[in-house]
């Protein structure tokens, strides 16, 4: 007991603090946690899409962590304007050194709330074309109609110019088929209409055909019909292949380049 008494007089207050400051850890990691579900539930109630979600949940989960540690740390007698101080100047050093990383930050913050897109649309930037995955604090995840995952820099998405196919119900199709000079018109724009307007990927929206232009060697047709974002490669390439299939069964020549070389018989007197 004697042991006990003295251990208390010399580290008593010491204990104390440390007990204040497991105890405010404690009960604020309960507190943050429910208070981080209540905003959360705010968030969700906004219709808010996922990813959005997801951002905020990171950010009050580290604002509320930080406010904790620094709680607990006073309670310990930490001398807090020493602390700040010391905390901003490593700060500033870290901003300095990466301030690539800060850019790609704001860059990611800026594409959350100006909302460009929602996870799982269908985008298109640099030449990438993917559904959104994720959009984390510096990257964009993306994953390609093969089956590849993107990772895009949030700097490359924010700046750049970005194509969002998802953006509406309906995804234009336009497709070129030339036919040969001596094909009648109006049976290749009656075949090529029924075949886009019957298929089955095809939206009830009128297709339109008409002739784009005259080559050297076939009269090109122009074919516009609509599909849904998600059918719009498979319509496309099944359209192709529906549309050459009854050109065959009428008999329209799709022609070929060809090149026609004459050879000029010269004689030549070697006596």
């Amino acid at each position: 007991m004697e042991i006990l008494e003295k251990f208390l007089d010399r580290y008593g207050d010491n204990l104390e603090r440390l007990v204040s400051a497991l105890l405010i850890l404690l009960i604020g990691y309960w507190v943050s946690k429910a208070i981080r579900k209540i905003i959360m539930a705010y968030i969700e109630r906004s219709n808010h899409d996922e990813i959005v979600l997801n951002f905020f949940h990171t950010i009050i989960k580290v604002v509320f962590t930080i406010i904790i540690i620094l709680t607990a740390l006073s309670t310990l007698g930490v001398d807090m304007t020493s602390l700040v101080a010391m905390f901003t100047a490593a700060a500033a050093a870290i901003a300095l050194a990466v301030k690539e990383t800060l850019s790609e930050l704001i860059d990611g913050i800026m594409i959350l709330f100006a909302k460009p897109f929602s996870k799982g649309d269908l985008i298109e930037v640099s030449g990438t074309v993917g559904k959104v995955q994720e959009i984390s604090l510096f990257y964009t995840y993306m994953l390609t109609v093969e089956n590849e995952k993107i990772i895009i820099p949030n700097s490359t998405v924010a700046r750049n110019i970005i194509i969002n196919y998802s953006s509406s119900d309906a995804r234009r199709i336009d497709l070129d088929f030339d036919v040969a000079y001596e094909s009648d018109i109006d049976e290749v724009k009656k075949i090529i209409y029924m075949v886009a307007k019957n298929h089955p990927l095809t939206l009830d929206i009128k297709p339109m055909v008409v002739v784009k232009e005259y080559k050297e060697s076939s009269v090109t047709f122009l074919l516009r019909a609509w599909a849904t974002p998600e059918n719009w490669e498979k319509c496309k390439f099944s359209m192709l292949e529906a549309i050459k299939k009854a050109l065959d069964e009428k008999g329209i020549e799709i022609p070929y380049p060809q090149l026609d070389v004459h050879i000029k018989d010269t004689k030549v007197d070697i006596s």
